[in-house]
This record gives structure tokens, C-alpha cells and sequence, in this order.
């Protein structure tokens, strides 16, 4: 484990000093509904092999609590925790001090409560049928505004930026802030509040589901992955100069995957063919982050050293997760590959590959870095932080190969059941505890400590 995230305590930055408040909010709430989603995860990966648990009440049945889970996971951890991270890395490259930190605040609970609304009216049953937009359209507002006022503060931040070199990272936060609240507008717009008609609200919702995934999730957790591999491993990038097109590929190509999720629906072949080929172009950026990635950290033992440093061991397992992901969605969305997988436990995995083992394990290498940094706290146990690390990796790695054969297994016909992932999920849980437990130790012990102090 690397030496810097257990140091002792020490004096905040002014710019970390600045953005403190709303980034400790922010990784606070990711926090508790990572916790909250896993244990619901327990409980439906249960409910897969014994369809009676907890199914004589209405507000326990698999259902209701699969949808709550999605939604938590989603729009709790994972946009919560990328609130923090991205508000922290853009300021920390602009050198940009936030002086309204109340916005973000407001911005952050705002968020928060209408999840919290949101989760509720999921579990009464008051839901839409779209994956990841069940909750009902009254939040679509209030979510929105919070969203606006949680996440584009690094804009601002880019914005008064002083002259000069401007990184890679702050290309992937900039596109992934301004992307998505017009993506969500859109699709509430023509979804819930004014659906289009026929096989066109199901294209606007395959649309939206791979730009929240790909332009706000993997996006934010690229420029993570640009700032961590040189600032920790002390070498620049390897063939930085291919980042431009790198993410202008990314971008161009991300938007139109949607119908390559649809394959074999109504939709006209060409829209189909449209996803299938800008699936296939995806290729492009990944090759390329690829070669940033795995480039800089290969040659001279890089790898090995990288091993042990508490951030880039996650970043690095991310790294892997992000290259494989790009291969087999280029794989599956293919017409003969993509008929054999077509709603079977494959498509899940694949899910589970991009959203937890690459973008997650990022969050969980950023935090071990910036919590210290905005609470000028050590981490309280380096066992938790092993404990963390294990749990997760095996904990993915399981469900992964699982989900994966078992869903080739399911497609080829060679299997009827849904695979178990009782294991690994139990196994994520136990390492997402531990990390709670760690960080809000770090978090409970900057609040008893009473000082906020700063130095140029």
C-alpha cells in the first residue's frame, strides 16, 4: 500500500480547503447508498434461486427491489462519488479555489432528497418501466436542477482557469458535465412527459442509457484515470499525443452504440446498423487509451510498482476492465454473437464490467487519494484497505466469470437457470463495509477534530 494514504494528519491547501465541504458531502452520500445498494443486491441475488424469499410482502418482491438497487447504485454511489471526484480533480488542475461551496452543498442534498423520494415511490410501486428512469417523472426537475448545481462547478472552474496547457482530464470532466443534463432532459422529455410514438421512446431510452454509461460514467472515470497514472507513478503519458483523437472518437462514437443494444427489435436494420458499426468504431478509443494506459505503466516495472500504491492498484484492475469491455461490446453487438447473448446473464456481466470494475474500482482508488486530502486525516486501517481491495476484486471477478460463460451457457441452450451470484455479491458487501467503515472513520474523525485550517 502506498505510504501517502496513511500519514499523519496535516494542513489543508487553500484549494482544498475551498472545495472541502461539498466534496466530503458528496463521497458521504456515495458512501451510504453504496452500502444500502449491496445489501438489496444480497437480497435479489437470493430471490434469483429462491423465488419465496421475502416475497410474501409487496414492497420486498424482486422486482421492486432490483429496480430500487439499480436506481441506488447508479444515481447514489456512482453519481454522488463522481460529483466529488471530478469537482476536486478540476480544481486541483485550475488551481481554482470555489468561493459559493454553499451551491454544491444545496446542490448535493437536493440531489440526495429526490433520490430519496425517487427510491421511495420505486418500492410503492409507483414506477415507469425503463431501465434506470423508474422513478417517477415529478423528480425529473428537481433532479435535474440539483444536478446543475452539484456538478457544473467544474466548468466553472475551466472557465477562470489562468492560460496555458489545458490536460487531458479536463476534456473528459468538461464533456461528461455538459452531456449529461442535456442527455436527461431529452429523454425525460420524450420518454415520460411527452413519449414519443412507437419504437422510438425505446431508441430514446437505449440513447440514454450508453451516454449515462459511457459520457458520464466512463468519461468521468477516464479523466480519473489520466490524472492518477502520472501524477502517482511519477511518468508521463505514452503517446499523448493520440489523446485528441482519442477523445473525439470517444465522444463521436459513444452517442450512437444505443441501437446496438436493440438488435432484433422493430427498429429499421439501418438504425441497428448505425449502432452496430459505431460499436465496432469504439475500438479507436479504446486502442488508444489502452496504449496511454498500459504504455506508461508497463515498461520499467511500472506494473509491479503500481501494485503497490493503494490508488493504482484499483486504477489498474480499472484499466483492465475498461480495454476488456471495450472488446467484448464490440464482440456482442455483432448480429450473430448478439443473437446467441440477447437477454441472458451476458448482457448483465458486461453491465457489471463497465459500471462497477472499471468506473467503481476508479472511484475507490480517487477516494483513497483525495479523502486525505480534503480532511487532512490518515485512513484509520491499512487491514480495512486490504480487506477492501480483496473482497472487491474477488467479489467482481466471480460474478464476471458467472454471469459471463453463464450467460453464453443460457444463449447456446445449454442451460435453463440464472446463475448464482449469491457469492460474489455477499463478497461485495463485505468489502464495501469494510470501505465505509474506513472512510467514514476518516470522515467522523475531521468533524471531532474542530479545526479547518489552510495554508498557502
Amino acid at each position: 500500500m502506498s505510504q501517502d494514504s496513511y500519514r499523519p494528519s496535516f494542513n489543508l491547501s487553500r484549494m482544498d480547503a475551498s472545495v472541502a465541504q461539498p466534496v466530503r458531502l458528496f463521497f458521504a452520500s456515495a458512501f451510504l447508498w453504496l452500502v444500502l445498494a449491496s445489501m438489496i443486491a444480497v437480497i435479489t441475488a437470493i430471490q434469483l434461486k429462491d423465488v419465496s424469499f421475502l416475497g410474501g410482502c409487496s414492497l420486498t418482491t424482486y422486482g421492486r427491489l432490483k429496480a430500487l438497487e439499480s436506481n441506488l447504485f447508479t444515481y447514489g454511489w456512482l453519481t454522488n462519488a463522481l460529483f466529488a471526484i471530478n469537482l476536486w480533480l478540476m480544481s486541483s488542475l485550475t488551481r481554482f479555489e470555489l468561493k459559493n461551496a454553499w451551491l454544491a452543498n444545496v446542490g448535493g442534498v437536493v440531489w440526495n432528497l429526490t433520490l430519496t423520494y425517487g427510491a421511495y415511490q420505486i418500492l410503492m410501486g409507483k414506477m415507469n418501466g425503463f431501465s434506470l428512469l423508474e422513478m417517477p417523472k415529478e423528480v425529473a426537475l428537481a433532479s435535474w436542477l440539483g444536478f446543475l448545481l452539484a456538478a457544473l462547478w467544474p466548468a466553472v472552474a475551466f472557465s477562470r482557469r489562468p492560460t496555458g496547457h489545458v490536460y487531458v482530464s479536463q476534456w473528459y470532466i468538461l464533456g461528461s458535465t455538459l452531456v449529461f443534463p442535456i442527455t436527461f432532459a431529452l429523454t425525460q422529455l420524450l420518454v415520460l412527459w411527452c413519449p414519443a410514438q412507437g419504437v422510438l421512446q425505446a431508441l430514446v431510452h437505449s440513447w440514454y442509457y450508453q451516454n449515462l454509461h459511457l459520457l458520464w460514467f466512463a468519461s468521468s472515470a477516464i479523466a480519473a484515470v489520466y490524472y492518477f497514472v502520472p501524477k502517482e507513478s511519477g511518468r508521463t503519458v505514452a503517446a499523448y499525443y493520440l489523446s485528441t483523437i482519442g477523445f473525439w472518437t470517444f465522444f463521436l462514437f459513444a452517442s450512437w452504440t444505443g441501437p446496438a443494444t436493440l438488435l432484433g427489435s422493430p427498429l429499421p436494420l439501418w438504425v441497428q446498423s448505425v449502432g452496430v458499426v459505431a460499436a465496432l468504431l469504439m475500438l479507436i478509443p479504446f486502442a488508444i487509451l489502452a496504449i496511454h494506459f498500459l504504455g506508461t505503466l508497463s515498461w520499467n516495472r511500472g506494473i509491479s510498482q503500481s501494485w503497490n500504491n493503494t490508488t493504482l492498484r484499483f486504477v489498474l484492475v480499472a484499466i483492465f476492465a475498461l480495454i476488456l469491455w471495450g472488446l467484448l461490446f464490440a464482440v456482442s453487438s455483432t448480429r450473430g454473437f448478439n443473437a446467441v447473448i440477447r437477454f441472458t446473464a451476458f448482457t448483465v456481466g458486461l453491465e457489471h464490467l463497465l459500471s462497477y470494475t472499471f468506473v467503481s474500482f476508479v472511484i475507490f482508488g480517487a477516494a483513497y487519494f483525495i479523502l486525505p486530502k480534503v480532511t487532512g486525516m490518515s485512513w484509520l486501517s491499512s487491514k480495512l484497505v486490504h480487506l477492501h481491495f480483496w473482497s472487491c476484486a474477488i467479489g467482481t471477478v466471480s460474478l464476471l466469470i458467472i454471469t459471463l460463460l453463464g450467460g453464453w451457457q443460457q444463449g447456446g441452450g445449454l442451460r435453463a437457470d440464472w446463475p448464482s451470484v449469491i457469492f460474489p455479491t455477499v463478497l461485495l458487501l463485505i468489502g464495501h463495509i469494510a470501505f465505509g467503515i474506513n472512510a467514514f472513520g476518516v470522515l467522523i474523525a475531521k468533524l471531532s477534530s474542530g479545526y479547518e485550517s489552510t495554508h498557502a
